[in-house]
């Protein structure tokens, strides 16, 4: 390590000369080093953990880099799920109706069972439910874009689907001619 910074230092003075432009290339040079290296010496990283029984397999599958068609499907539905996320988030009307409903229901459960009070709070808490319930029910918009985000959901799982099976066929063919050491190890 001191040695390679020994020739760097020396190959960027005499490309660049003394001064401050010599100084700033090596420390340029030296953050690329250090780049190149971590990113070499990368440590692995554990995906899974797996207990194998004598006579048992684990069977690693990569899945195939994705088409055009499914990065657009996925922006699409990356989208798409972030306007629900949007249209989901409770309004101000959504939550003062909450706030009627909870307060009408802490006075019912105080209340006595038997009584008048409670009769007049059970056909309030009837009311201000129906307005809670028409409050959060979907709007035509939110229903809109749930189904779009149904069937791009649908549309990308089938892409990803066909792209996994043309490249296991793929694989398959490659390996018709070669010949097969996998049944000695898990025999």
């Amino acid at each position: 390590m001191r040695f390679l910074r020994q020739i760097t230092q020396t190959a960027v003075t005499r490309v660049f000369g003394d001064g401050i432009g010599a100084e700033l290339a090596g420390r340029g040079a030296g953050y690329l080093i250090e780049g190149l290296r971590e990113a070499r010496d990368r440590p692995s990283v554990p995906l899974t953990g797996a207990r194998l029984r004598p006579g048992e397999a684990y069977l690693v599958v990569a899945r195939p880099r994705p088409t055009r068609t499914e990065r657009r499907l996925a922006d699409k539905q990356r989208s798409l799920a972030a306007a629900d996320a949007e249209l989901s988030r409770p309004t101000r009307s959504q939550r003062r109706a909450a706030r009627r409903l909870a307060k009408v229901q802490r006075r019912l459960d105080r209340a006595r069972p038997t009584g008048r009070r409670f009769r007049r709070l059970a056909q309030r808490e009837a009311v201000v439910g129906q307005r809670f319930d028409a409050a959060v029910a979907p709007s035509r918009r939110q229903r809109q874009v749930r189904s779009q985000l149904l069937e791009v959901s649908e549309a990308l799982d089938t892409a990803r689907a066909s792209s996994f099976d043309r490249a296991q066929r793929e694989r398959e063919r490659s390996q018709r001619g070669r010949r097969r050491n996998r049944d000695r190890f898990y025999s």
